[in-house]
Order: C-alpha cells, then sequence, then structure tokens
C-alpha cells in the first residue's frame, strides 16, 4: 500500500486563506497607507468640514475638528476650511471659519460648495493648486483623507484629533469600503467619479 505525501498538500483551504488574506492587507495598506504626519511647516493646511446639527450649531465633530486646526497653526500659514451645506442648510466651511475667527486671527480660505471628501480636496487644489498641504481631520478619516488628498497633491501631511465613537467607527469602515471598490474600478478601467 502506497502512502500519501501529505506533508505539501495538507491544508491547500488554509493555504489560500492565508494567500487571500495576505493579498488583502497588501492591497488594503496600499490603498489606505498609513498617515504622514507633519515635518515641515505648509503653506496651506485644509480643514475638511463635517456636519452641522439640524439646528446650525456645530456638531462636537466640527468643534474637534476647529481646535485642531488652531492648535496646529504653527505648522501652516495659511488655512482652506472646506464643506458645503450637506446634511442641512448650514455650509460647513462657513460655520467653522466663523468659530475660528472670533477665537484666532488665522488666514483663512472657505471652499463651501463640496459635499464630499473627494469634493473638498478636488475644489480646493483648484484653489491653491498642488503645492503641499497639511490635511486638518479626525483620526478615523485621516487614512482615506490622505489617499484621496494624493490624487490631488504631490506632498500631503495629516494631523488628527482623536475620535473613536461607534457611529464614526462604522461610518468610516462603510465608507473605506466604498473607496476602495472605486479605487479597484479605476484600477480595472472603470469610471469611479
Amino acid at each position: 500500500m502506497r502512502r500519501k505525501n501529505t506533508s505539501r498538500r495538507s491544508h491547500p483551504v488554509l493555504t489560500w486563506l492565508l494567500g487571500l488574506t495576505a493579498l488583502a492587507a497588501g492591497l488594503y495598506l496600499w490603498l489606505l497607507p498609513p498617515v504622514k504626519k507633519p515635518r515641515k511647516q505648509y503653506p496651506f493646511a485644509i480643514l475638511l468640514g463635517c456636519p452641522c446639527r439640524k439646528d446650525g450649531s456645530m456638531s462636537r465633530s466640527q468643534v474637534e475638528r476647529c481646535r485642531l486646526a488652531m492648535a496646529a497653526w504653527s505648522s501652516y500659514r495659511t488655512l482652506v476650511i472646506t464643506g458645503g451645506a450637506v446634511k442641512n442648510k448650514w455650509p460647513e466651511a462657513q460655520t467653522m471659519a466663523a468659530y475660528i475667527r472670533t477665537r484666532c486671527p488665522i488666514p483663512v480660505v472657505i471652499e463651501d460648495k463640496s459635499r464630499t471628501t473627494w469634493e473638498n480636496l478636488k475644489n480646493t487644489r483648484e484653489i491653491i493648486g498642488d503645492v503641499p498641504v497639511l490635511l486638518l481631520t479626525s483620526s478615523l478619516h485621516a487614512p482615506r483623507a490622505q489617499a484621496m488628498a494624493r490624487h490631488f497633491f504631490s506632498d500631503v501631511a495629516v494631523q488628527t484629533y482623536r475620535e473613536n465613537r461607534l457611529k464614526h467607527v462604522l461610518r468610516e469602515l462603510v465608507s473605506r469600503k466604498i473607496y476602495i471598490v472605486m479605487e479597484l474600478k479605476k484600477l480595472a478601467g472603470g469610471s469611479a467619479e
């Protein structure tokens, strides 16, 4: 009776699963690389908007982002505040600019037509050109925002505030999945915009 050599093919399913996991992890890190921290002064920082509350008052995330922009001012010269009226009639950029202007004399440019992070970055590129930029956003949003920014700017760094509220984690997981699918479609020759 011939004995089977099982040492090489003992776990083909496990081998495939490990290979697919490694491929998925590599693809994820390629599409959403680790966030680059600031190492110099930037001509512009881009403060990515987020929605106001229904009554027009500032959301907790808006306040945190504005505080981040004021604390990071030594890292940039001019602040571009982005965000249109997405979830209600209150333009994100206008609301955040008003908050900052009453507290700090940062030079501000407002981009208030965009409705998504992609549009924030695209519209900002049209305003300031391809210059080194510092993105200001939450720790959850940072990897995806930086990945998108690299489509418009050749030198991007990110400064964040810590965000770990469950609703934001879940929303960002869905947004990352959508972003990765869009990028894969572009790689396959389809349109993503």
